[in-house]
């Protein structure tokens, strides 16, 4: 078991992630066929992140895992912001909040 190396990869399919989530949204708005370059470029991308999730589950325990993607919600507000415009309401701030305080709680040695 690696957990550094758990949380690069997870860091890093987490960005991948956003990003292919963005696509989904905006490639959304445009007619769905295969000639929607946002649609292919949100796949291509989610299958880049789930190769860094995979290589993730590998190096530490899905529970671990797990908990620790949901760092994606993060990315994904904070393009959501900076590239659709969307506002970041209180309770959005709220939820951002917990989630990195469960994560932190992760890494917290609490024996």
């Amino acid at each position: 078991m690696n957990l550094p190396l758990a949380v690069t990869f997870i860091f890093v399919s987490s960005i991948f992630g956003a990003f292919s989530t963005l696509l989904f949204k905006m490639g959304s708005l445009l007619r769905i066929n295969l000639k929607n370059k946002k649609m292919i470029g949100a796949v291509l991308l989610a299958g880049v992140s789930f190769f860094f999730y995979l290589r993730a589950l590998q190096q530490a325990p899905l529970t671990f895992i797990y908990l620790t993607a949901s760092i994606s919600y993060i990315w994904a507000i904070v393009l959501a912001r900076l590239v659709l415009h969307e506002r970041i309401t209180k309770y959005k701030i709220i939820g951002i909040s917990l989630i990195c305080l469960g994560i932190i709680s992760l890494y917290v040695p609490w024996s």
